[in-house]
């Protein structure tokens, strides 16, 4: 009897390590990617290298109309059970986003993003029929909050591809969202139907030009959430940049006309400027001059930052360092909302991110590694 009970436990062994070996093997990229997560160090920011196939040219066969649908793919691909969402986005975000070079000719694009403190995560993306990645992805939208921090080997990190608010590619193409007053696209029935944060993998994943961004949004209709109507800001390595956007069912191509641009809150498409390009609609003209409230108290947030940002990049004739690109977003960050900064290096390939308003504490990454 004994001897048969040791051979019966013998077995059961060599079956439950050989189990283990199969799941690791199998899911041996899997197992990578959340075991790469890391918390940088008293801050709210998290870093992962994603090995595993995220699989959005399957989404992108499907689509979705609206942010329900597009939560349901992604549920769906991490584990039915799970429920992710994200909190309603604020009406008065205050993003603001401009690009510029350094004396080496090395090209930049520096964006804060002004939401609500929550945890922010830069990932890496190396998909196997797509361009590498750099992004920065606002936890949130996974159901994290500063009360509830991801953990290593928590399922919902696999939809972090799926939010990027921003980023970097190995072509050099850089992409930010910031949110405006109004977006529409012309809907074509033939085509299927993405959001904000699908536009930006998209462009991530595929696109190796501006122009060729373009064209892959084009390719696509877009649905815009009530609470968040947007534009998107688009550069590259040679010093190009455009604005893209969406004003009564047409796309407006922006393009940059010297060696800098500068992106806000509001649609360029339907804004009138002055000769040197600041900003200068009648009623914002009337409230410059008339009222003493701040500028992130009032409605014209948006003009005051955008001419901030363009004030400082003329007199530098677009050039910065790092540190002065970093000084110019804290100039325009809103304290209260600030959950990021971020300046991309599309020439370097890599990401210098702070969080908390700890201006001081930078943290790197790059196509080849993190840092902090």
């Amino acid at each position: 009897m004994k001897k048969a009970l040791k051979i019966i436990s013998y077995v059961l062994s060599v079956l439950v390590l050989l189990t283990i070996s199969f799941v690791g093997i199998k899911y041996f990229d899997e197992l990578r990617t959340l075991s790469s997560l890391k918390m940088m160090e008293g801050t709210n920011l998290y870093t992962m290298e994603f090995f595993s196939d995220y699989r959005f040219d399957e989404f992108l066969r499907t689509g979705a109309n609206n942010n329900s649908e597009y939560y349901n793919y992604v549920n769906n691909i991490i584990d039915e059970s799970l429920d992710i969402g994200v909190e309603n986005t604020p009406s008065d975000n205050a993003c603001s986003a401009f690009t510029f070079k350094d004396k080496n000719s090395n090209r930049y694009l520096g964006r804060n993003y002004d939401y609500r403190v929550n945890p922010v995560m830069l990932i890496v993306t190396s998909p196997d029929n797509a361009y590498k990645s750099i992004s920065t992805v606002n936890l949130n939208c996974l159901g994290f909050n500063v009360e509830k921090a991801p953990k290593t080997f928590d399922l919902k990190l696999f939809g972090a591809p799926y939010f990027p608010t921003d980023g970097v590619n190995e072509k050099g193409i850089s992409i930010s969202v910031l949110q405006v007053n109004f977006s529409r696209k012309h809907k074509n029935d033939a085509k299927k139907t993405i959001g904000i944060y699908a536009v930006n993998r998209l462009v991530l994943d595929y696109a190796d030009s501006i122009d060729k961004a373009v064209e892959l949004i084009d390719e696509y209709n877009l649905y815009f959430d009530s609470s968040m109507m947007a534009h998107f800001f688009i550069a590259d390595s040679k010093g190009s940049s455009a604005l893209i956007e969406f004003v009564d069912g047409e796309t407006y191509v922006i393009k940059n006309d010297r060696n800098y641009q500068v992106a806000s809150n509001f649609n360029n498409t339907e804004e009138v400027f002055d000769s040197d390009g600041y900003v200068y609609p009648d009623e914002y003209k009337d409230w410059l001059t008339n009222s003493s409230v701040s500028a992130y108290d009032s409605e014209y947030s948006g003009y005051v930052r955008y001419d901030f940002m363009l004030d400082t990049l003329y007199n530098s004739s677009g050039i910065l360092s790092e540190d002065d690109a970093f000084k110019l977003l804290e100039n325009v960050a809103s304290p209260s909302k600030l959950q990021y900064s971020v300046v991309y290096s599309m020439s370097e390939l890599k990401a210098t991110v702070i969080t908390d308003n700890d201006w001081d504490k930078r943290t790197t990454a790059a196509l080849s590694g993190v840092k902090q």
